[in-house]
């Protein structure tokens, strides 16, 4: 079983400029909202010398979760951890005790329906400015949003929108609906998105 501090530890370590770090998590008891710590309650700040715009979490029936991470930083007037760039807590998308499985995110599923997959995207847009010599100069991020898509096998009890946003609190739904594909189950798919505030003082 991996240790999960050397996990966290490993998904920010790329050199100068930019990195894209794939992982996979595992955890006897699993709680990736409690194991990812600051880079979900700052999302968008400076870890281990990157500062992070994205952050995939995919979820998998019978498996720990997996994702990528995606950040970078510059050589001249480097991005610095704090307030002046703006982060946000974004840890209230990712529901308590999850890592292993698919959550089920608060959907009202009833007995007939299970969720197979699950993908949350996490993603600060972040801009960069140059200066008068052409290099770096300053970097603010604006407009943190997470995304959410679910599969499900099976038809849930909450299958409208109404119904899907009353139980998956904060979060605005943007497609839904079953399909048939004349297999021994329906299946369900659903995406929705959630906006963040930034923490800028």
């Amino acid at each position: 079983m991996k240790d999960v501090t050397k996990f966290i530890n490993a998904i920010a370590k790329p050199q100068l400029p930019g990195m894209y770090n794939p992982w996979s998590y595992c955890n006897a008891t699993p709680d990736i909202k409690a194991d990812f710590a600051t880079f979900l309650t700052q999302f968008g700040d400076v870890q281990n010398s990157k500062i992070v715009t994205q952050i995939v979490i995919n979820f998998t029936a019978g498996q720990y979760a997996t994702g990528d991470v995606t950040g970078h930083n510059h050589d001249t007037n480097s991005h610095a951890a704090g307030i002046p760039v703006g982060y946000t807590d974004a840890s209230t998308a990712v529901p308590a005790s999850a890592g292993f499985g698919v959550p089920d995110f608060g959907l009202t599923l009833g007995t007939d329906a299970s969720p197979t997959s699950a993908t949350l995207t996490l993603t600060m847009d972040h801009r960069d400015t140059p200066g008068q010599d052409g290099e770096h100069w300053v970097g603010k991020n604006i407009t943190p949003t997470v995304e959410l898509t679910m599969e499900i096998e099976g038809i849930p009890t909450s299958q409208t929108a109404a119904a899907i946003e009353s139980d998956l609190t904060g979060w605005t739904v943007d497609s839904f609906g079953p399909s048939d594909g004349n297999q021994a189950f329906d299946t369900y798919a659903l995406s929705a998105h959630r906006y963040f505030d930034l923490v800028t003082a």
